[in-house]
């Protein structure tokens, strides 16, 4: 193998050291200090982007409380509103009726109550009378349903 003839293991050891350590300054010299100035700017503007997001954020609770607040205080005062109008709806109902049926409803009411009675009545005495009777009994049973 000619890699290690001692012959030449010296010489190529000694240009492989020199090239090595002339690519590395280079590398030290030239390369590492712009990928390490874009590492610097690319975090800089990482931190401004989320200081920025942060911000925005912010803005926006303080928007979504705002918001918040203004829609709970609109609909406490609706419920509110709703709730007075409806009690003064069933007050004003309940005294409509009971002025209605003590004034203006007594006589009609009574006169309901009269005939609803006349009319059982009336029905009584008949199914007493199809009952009593032996004549037609079909009639009976279609009146008394059996």
């Amino acid at each position: 193998m000619p890699q290690l003839d001692l012959m030449t293991f010296f010489t190529q050891f000694f240009w492989f050291s020199l090239g090595f350590s002339l690519f590395y300054i280079f590398l030290l010299h030239f390369i590492m200090p712009s990928i390490s100035l874009n590492l610097k700017f690319r975090k800089k503007k990482l931190d401004f982007l989320a200081n920025d997001i942060n911000k925005k954020k912010e803005s926006a609770l303080g928007l979504l409380t705002t918001y918040d607040t203004i829609l709970f205080k609109t609909l406490s005062v609706s419920r509110n509103y709703i709730l007075k109008v409806s009690n003064y709806g069933n007050l004003w109902i309940s005294k409509n009726i009971s002025t209605a049926n003590s004034v203006n409803l007594v006589q009609p009411n009574s006169d309901y109550i009269k005939t609803i009675g006349e009319k059982n009545f009336s029905f009584v005495v008949f199914e007493l009378i199809l009952k009593s009777s032996d004549k037609d009994k079909n009639w009976t049973k279609l009146w008394l349903n059996k």
